[in-house]
């Protein structure tokens, strides 16, 4: 069960996972920089709208824990308080980040509309609706494709106008580890998911084979942009290599008992994972 503190505004708002905007949208920005469509304005308005969705979607994801909580807990009527709050904002963050939204649209046309018009079915399917992802155990899917392949799509689209396939090849390796980062939060919790009958996939398909999954992700993240330098899509690898320094620490996190810094751990493997992958790019 999540402590008082975990419905502060700082926790609430999850400031380590905002990097993975950052990323995503710096991505599509980059590319679409290097094919010659370079708008400051344009670059600063997505990245700046793609920070706010992330905030709105990281406040209101503690909203379904309001059924959760026990009639008789201590700080039940405050923490209710803090939920709404946290809510109320993050609704905030996403009127702002739809503004941004209709004022891109604007000037790139109808196509971008599409793309943010799937991005709120995507977020508003984590956990309600027919697709429920969070409850069928897919979670890592909605995140790989509504923070990663769209996400990054979409700053491409805003920034030119057009969509792209090589665009949708380089979101790939962002977006498997953008699924790591929450396969990371699963492993963290498992435990306490599997008291409580939260059926993520960790718990459905068991720890080790979610270790497993997890090294899985690592490595297809790495087989890819090889691919992509023999292909001529990255310019160098070597910048891909500092991230790996974090694998020892996260390894024995895996196999520890307290894994409570696994997912801030995944997160700074993630984000200089991001910045790597940037930097490879250079022109390509």
């Amino acid at each position: 069960m999540k402590t008082l503190q975990n419905y502060h505004f700082i926790k609430a708002l999850r400031p380590f996972s905002l990097s993975v905007a950052i990323i995503a949208c710096g991505l599509g920005i980059l590319i679409a920089w290097y094919q010659g469509h370079q708008h400051w304005d344009l670059a600063f308005w997505i990245m700046l709208g793609g920070i706010l969705a992330q905030v709105g979607i990281n406040l209101i994801n503690d909203i379904e824990d309001l059924s959760q909580i026990p009639d008789g807990h201590t700080n039940i009527i405050l923490i209710k308080k803090l939920i709404s709050r946290n809510t109320q904002i993050g609704i905030a963050c996403f009127v702002l980040a739809s503004i941004i939204g209709l004022y891109l649209v604007s000037i790139q046309g109808w196509s971008l509309f599409i793309i943010i018009i799937i991005s709120a079915i995507l977020s508003l399917s984590y956990n309600m609706g027919p697709l429920n992802f969070k409850h069928r155990g897919l979670a890592i899917v909605q995140v790989f494709l509504l923070m990663g392949i769209v996400m990054v799509q979409g700053a491409y689209l805003a920034m030119s106008g057009q969509f792209s396939v090589i665009v949708l090849l380089h979101s790939i390796p962002v977006s498997l580890l953008v699924s790591l980062l929450l396969l990371s939060n699963e492993l963290r919790d498992w435990e306490e998911d599997k008291n409580n009958g939260v059926h993520t996939l960790t718990v459905r398909i068991g720890y080790q084979n979610a270790v497993r999954l997890y090294w899985l992700l690592v490595i297809i993240s790495y087989l890819l942009p090889i691919i992509f330098f023999f292909l001529g899509l990255l310019s160098q690898l070597i910048w891909l290599l500092i991230p790996l320094l974090l694998l020892l620490p996260i390894k024995r996190y895996l196999g520890a008992n307290d894994r409570s810094q696994l997912t801030p751990m995944t997160g700074r493997f993630f984000f200089l994972y991001g910045i790597a992958y940037l930097l490879a790019l250079e022109a390509f």
